[in-house]
């Protein structure tokens, strides 16, 4: 075993007897305690038989809570963790990839999220599961929003729940997008800080 394998071993008991909201914060990340607790009670709501599909993940705090959320549904969690330059300043890249892991080796999640490193449109390709909970906090521009809903759409059930980060900010692409499916098939959820959460009408 490894010496960082033994580390993150000697601090994951004390980690995991935290409560789960304590334990998504000790994550690193960038959505509140609040949102957080939101999306644990989303993901609460999806069926086992469903997915829970996050796409941007950066270093695990959102997936955290996910999958701490979840009652079975299992999470999949759509990051490339490539070089890439955020609307709002933010640098990403392959270093975050072994943040996201040991993170979650921490918080004791990790057997309960899938990582699939690739691009949200690749992935979807070949998708076929039912999503009962699209989590959408990646490219914040209208344009990458728009492509990550498209790709991701046409697997969410009648009922399933669609949420974005950052989707206050009127010049952003989350709420243009939200504007526009809400005066469609869509309903809102939620508004919790700077997260909005709507539903897909049965």
């Amino acid at each position: 075993m490894s010496r960082l394998s033994t580390r993150i071993r000697a601090r994951l008991g004390p980690l995991r007897r935290r409560g789960p909201i304590r334990r998504a914060m000790a994550v690193e990340g960038m959505i509140t305690e609040a949102e957080a607790t939101e999306l644990m009670r989303l993901a609460s709501e999806v069926p086992a038989e469903a997915s829970i599909v996050e796409v941007g993940s950066y270093r695990g705090r959102s997936t955290t809570a996910l999958a701490l959320g979840s009652k079975g549904a299992p999470v999949f969690a759509i990051e490339p963790h490539e070089a890439f330059a955020g609307i709002y300043g933010g640098e990403f890249g392959p270093a975050d990839r072994r943040a996201f892991f040991e993170n979650l080796l921490r918080a004791g999640v990790v057997e309960r999220v899938r990582l699939v490193n690739l691009s949200s449109e690749v992935v979807s390709q070949g998708w076929s599961r039912p999503i009962g909970l699209l989590w959408i906090d990646g490219d914040h521009s209208l344009e990458g929003a728009r492509r990550d809903f498209d790709a991701w759409r046409p697997f969410l059930q009648p009922g399933g729940v669609l949420a974005f980060h950052d989707a206050l900010d009127p010049a952003g692409g989350p709420a243009q997008l939200i504007e526009t499916l809400l005066a469609g098939p869509f309903e809102r959820v939620s508004t919790v800080g700077d997260l909005v959460a709507v539903r897909l009408r049965a």
